[in-house]
């Protein structure tokens, strides 16, 4: 077994373990969703499920999957995966496709939303023991790390493609 040589890396690793923000955000997500999804088991819907549920419960119109993935800040493949599921049991359907049959956009049924109001004590649970826990600031705190990191995120494509033209 080969050993690390030096104590610079030592040093980076302690460093990188004491300071890092991905770090300690992957760990917080870990705990919030570990707590969001054992009150939720009851419920037969993951965290993501519902997350998909709730988005599309509160526009008046169908909404395309790529547009649920931005809204909701998923990979498109994980909304595909968690709308194959949400079809299956009917809590979701395909309200519209284009011709070629590429674009569809979905909507939630009425058996969805019943899945989604039977869901709602759970989901009221966990966000009230995360609330709870980390303090009336905690959404406030988020929500301007989210809007902070977004719009920075979004200075830097529109800097990047306009670099490539």
């Amino acid at each position: 077994m080969q050993q690390i040589s030096g104590n610079g890396a030592r040093k980076q690793a302690l460093w990188m373990s004491e300071q890092c923000l991905g770090r300690r955000i992957g760990r917080l997500h870990r705990l919030v969703a570990r707590r969001f999804e054992a009150e939720l088991r009851t419920s037969g819907l993951t965290l993501p499920q519902l997350e998909v549920l709730s988005e599309l419960a509160l526009p008046e119109k169908a909404a395309r999957p790529s547009d649920l993935a931005r809204w909701l800040g998923l990979e498109r493949s994980t909304i595909s995966r968690n709308l194959d599921v949400l079809v299956d049991r009917g809590y979701v359907r395909a309200a519209e496709k284009s011709p070629t049959g590429r674009s569809t956009r979905v909507e939630i049924t009425a058996t969805g939303l019943t899945a989604l109001e039977s869901a709602a004590p759970a989901w009221e649970r966990a966000q009230a023991w995360i609330s709870g826990t980390l303090g009336p600031d905690a959404v406030p705190a988020l929500d301007r790390w989210l809007n902070a990191l977004d719009l920075h995120q979004h200075a830097h494509i529109d800097a990047a493609e306009s670099d490539v033209r």
